[in-house]
């Protein structure tokens, strides 16, 4: 299907929900899952933790998608492997080697939901014009906060539901958990499999292609075109080589690190790497801490509570705060905002401190509380965000928002590691405490960070 024949409307929306839904499903259903199932929350935080690594090294494999096939077809073939991953999980719950199978399967849909973030942004710069990819980015903004909506709230729920009945039909707790987990699974691997047809009829055809120059002082070129003739006349048929891939990464890598001085480079990656050193940490946690039993120090929510909680309320706060957050950078900018975003991102996390030590079982002060905490992050994110945007900024900015965004899902990575094991070491009150002062060397870094004062301002 010829992009001149297929309306955006058709396939926008339904790509960033695909998106979007392979990404929580490794991220946060893997991990109540596997907490649901048994595992302790040591183990839950490690196994899950290391599920970031697809989106870590996303930079190094990125550009090795064009040496084969087009972005449509990475797009498709994507999405259906991670509709196998999700049936595997599926049909492996209820088995004696669930866990092997089922962290394999959630590595393969990791794996798959990287490459395919790759493909489906790609397909977006390749298949609209300026004008279009500007009109249609709220558009893809909404969408894929919606499949976090479907995820975090309508999986959840649907679990908790499906987990009930169980109970109440005479099942035993973990296999009660399996059946309804598998069915949760199914309905996502079955929903892929459908996008996948979906796609591979309505996503526009992109014939990219990539040639490698030299430019008259000596400096790689990379040329991107869209199924259109180079300037020489030539079609653009060539596919970029091996060593040409190599060479590329060298010169992305070099030119990124180059525009830093020696001190300026340490302070932005001890800034990406420390500012949200706490909420890495906390945002394994929390969720299993409302769930746990009241005497192992959680909350006792059922699996419904804290969807609800996390995935409607918490989400409408966490959108909210972007929101207001980007208004409020537009008008004064990043720099002047940087110190206040830091408030507001770090400063809601005291609330599970009051959760933890009080264990209240009144619901509407639990939504209250994750609210605050919630649109705390989403306004404090956006000066994270920004940042990294800042320091993209040049001839090579996509690639080295790639190589930020990398950076980024390390400093994720490694504190979620250790969270589940300094939780159980400390307790819930006295890790949230520790959460908290983890937060703290993010305010020493950002005044001493180089930001235009005008950055962000419109």
């Amino acid at each position: 299907m010829d992009k001149r024949q297929t309306t955006p409307w058709a396939w926008i929306p339904t790509l960033y929900m695909a998106e979007g839904a392979p990404y929580f499903a490794v991220n946060t259903l893997a991990m109540l899952f596997l907490s649901e199932m048994g595992l302790s929350n040591t183990d839950v935080a490690l196994y899950t933790s290391w599920m970031y690594l697809p989106w870590v090294i996303k930079p190094f494999w990125s550009p090795i998608l064009d040496l084969f096939g087009s972005k449509k077809m990475w797009v498709v073939v994507m999405q259906f492997i991670v509709a196998i991953a999700l049936g595997g999980v599926a049909f492996t719950a209820p088995c004696d080697f669930w866990l092997n199978a089922s962290l394999a399967f959630f590595w393969l849909c990791a794996f798959a939901s990287a490459t395919h973030d790759i493909a489906a942004d790609g397909l977006y710069i390749l298949a609209l014009d300026t004008n279009q990819q500007s009109f249609f980015v709220g558009i893809r903004n909404t969408f894929y906060r919606i499949s976090t909506v479907l995820c975090q709230w309508g999986c959840l729920v649907l679990a908790g539901q499906l987990f009930e009945k169980n109970t109440v039909d005479g099942m035993d707790v973990i296999p009660a958990h399996a059946s309804a987990w598998s069915t949760v699974f199914y309905i996502m691997a079955i929903a892929f499999l459908f996008l996948s047809v979906y796609h591979f009829a309505f996503l526009p055809n992109d014939k990219k292609r990539l040639e490698i120059g030299r430019t008259s002082d000596d400096e790689m070129l990379s040329v991107e075109t869209y199924g259109r003739t180079s300037q020489n006349g030539t079609d653009a048929q060539n596919t970029l080589g091996l060593d040409g891939i190599v060479a590329s990464l060298k010169n992305n890598f070099k030119s990124f690190f180059a525009k830093f001085t020696g001190r300026e480079l340490i302070l932005a990656l001890l800034f990406i790497f420390t500012y949200r050193l706490g909420e890495a940490q906390l945002g394994k946690i929390a969720q299993l801490f409302l769930k746990d039993t009241y005497e192992n120090g959680g909350l006792g929510l059922s699996l419904t509570d804290v969807g609800n909680i996390y995935g409607l309320v918490g989400v409408i706060a966490l959108m909210t705060g972007g929101v207001l957050g980007g208004i409020a950078v537009s008008r004064y900018g990043l720099k002047k905002m940087m110190f206040p975003m830091l408030l507001f991102m770090n400063i809601p996390n005291v609330v599970y401190i009051f959760l933890s030590s009080t264990q209240t079982a009144f619901l509407p002060t639990i939504y209250t509380m994750v609210a605050i905490e919630q649109f705390g992050y989403g306004f404090g994110f956006t000066a994270f965000t920004l940042y990294l945007v800042y320091i993209s900024q040049g001839k090579y900015s996509t690639t080295h928002y790639a190589i930020c965004t990398g950076l980024m899902a390390l400093g994720m990575m490694i504190p979620g590691m250790i969270a589940g094991y300094m939780q159980e070491t400390l307790g819930y009150t006295n890790f949230f405490v520790w959460v908290c002062i983890c937060t703290i060397p993010p305010f020493f870094i950002a005044p001493l960070l180089k930001i235009d004062k005008e950055f962000g301002v419109k």
